[in-house]
């Protein structure tokens, strides 16, 4: 098994890491642009993942996504930045904590699962588009797509029921 503590010690000792746990302002600061990250990144995740499924039925997906996908990238990097300070304020107890492991462990998983959905839809898998061939905007979407939406919007709701309960687990 891999020992991570000296890692984990190293964060929790540096100069930034000692600002975060030691000014007043500077934690509620970043947990509040954590959760504005958060609303920017899901948001419009929700919103396309419920396209994809149907729920919303205009405007087309690929339009959608255009207008989405830089809100996804502006809250993505909103929450890394601010959840990397956050760990490193208790990289020991953050890096022991199984609710925080688990929210790692299912990021990973929906940016993966976004990277095989954007690859397949690219691919001419959204529609009856020719191998090789973009498909339309219009077109219809497999239900292997669907399933994929369905699996963002579960392991983005984990995400955020491992995030919360990272206070509560020891």
């Amino acid at each position: 098994m891999i020992e991570f503590e000296p890692l984990l010690r190293a964060i929790y000792d540096l100069p930034l890491s000692q600002v975060v746990r030691g000014a007043v302002w500077v934690y509620p600061v970043l947990e509040t642009l954590h959760l504005i990250g958060l609303g920017l990144l899901f948001g419009p995740i929700i919103i396309f993942d419920l396209r994809v499924l149907g729920v919303i039925s205009s405007p087309a997906p690929s339009p959608l996504a255009g207008l989405l996908l830089p809100w996804v990238w502006i809250g993505f990097a909103i929450n890394a930045t601010s959840g990397v300070l956050l760990f490193g304020s208790d990289a020991l107890e953050f890096g022991a904590n199984p609710a925080f492991q688990a929210k790692i462990a299912l990021i990973v998983l929906a940016g993966l699962n976004a990277a095989v959905f954007q690859l397949r839809a690219a691919g001419g898998y959204a529609g009856n588009a020719p191998a090789g061939d973009a498909p339309s905007p219009d077109a219809p979407l497999t239900g292997g797509l669907r399933f994929q939406a369905a699996l963002s919007i579960l392991l983005w709701l984990g995400v955020i029921l491992a995030g919360r309960m990272i206070a509560y687990v020891a």
